[in-house]
Parts: structure tokens; sequence; C-alpha cells
């Protein structure tokens, strides 16, 4: 944990540009795992779910299915920030901030694909 401490200070007194990206990948994060939560309706057990189906595309699943985006969130939220500070004092800031972008942009290619699901039902 002294360590994490360490590695914040280091970027606070380095790089702050570092710690906006870590603020929009947080903030992108926070959207991903809000909107399933927001959005499911509990009188429904059963939600529009994608799946890789030709000739349907979207089927009825359960609720846990819209959930799995908000773990998915808090996995990349909170893991890939550590990681990306981690990733500063040992292997330098491009490599950190290249590591944050690649989260960023999986991030919202799973808001996009969530959007779509929603926008289904």
């Amino acid at each position: 944990m002294k360590d994490l401490a360490e590695d914040y200070k280091a970027i606070w007194k380095k790089d702050r540009g570092l710690l906006g990206w870590m603020a929009v990948n947080f903030l992108l994060n926070l959207w991903l795992f809000l909107m399933p939560i927001v959005n499911l309706n509990s009188s429904h057990p059963k939600v529009w779910a994608r799946y890789s189906d030709v000739s349907t595309g979207y089927q009825q699943s359960d609720w846990w299915y819209l959930i799995s985006f908000s773990i998915i969130a808090v996995v990349l939220g909170v893991g890939h920030i550590l990681m990306s500070a981690r990733l500063f004092t040992k292997r330098g800031k491009d490599i950190a901030r290249l590591f944050l972008g690649v989260s960023m942009a999986i991030t919202i290619i799973a808001l996009r694909f969530l959007m779509s699901i929603l926008g289904e039902g």
C-alpha cells in the first residue's frame, strides 16, 4: 500500500497529464458501471441481450446479463488505473498512457455495445 501511495506521489510531481488520463478512464468506467444499474427494470426478470446469432441478434436473457457490464467496469476502472500507476514507476509514462488508452478504448466499445442493447429494450 505504501508503494501505491509513492507511485501516485511520483505521478503528481512528474506527470499531471497522466492523472487526467486516469480521471477520464475513471469517469468512463463510472458511466459504464451506472448505466446498466439505472436501466434495469425490476419488474422485468428478463432483459434484452445481444448474441452473435445471425438470424435474430437480440434475445431475452436473465437480468444479471446487464449487471455483468457493471462488474467489468469495476475491474477496468479500478484495476487498470492501479496498474497504470505501477507501470508509470516501473516502465515510464509512455507505457502507462498507452495502457490507459487501450483501457479507454475497451470501455468505449463496451459502452457502445451496452447502448445498442439498451436501445433494443
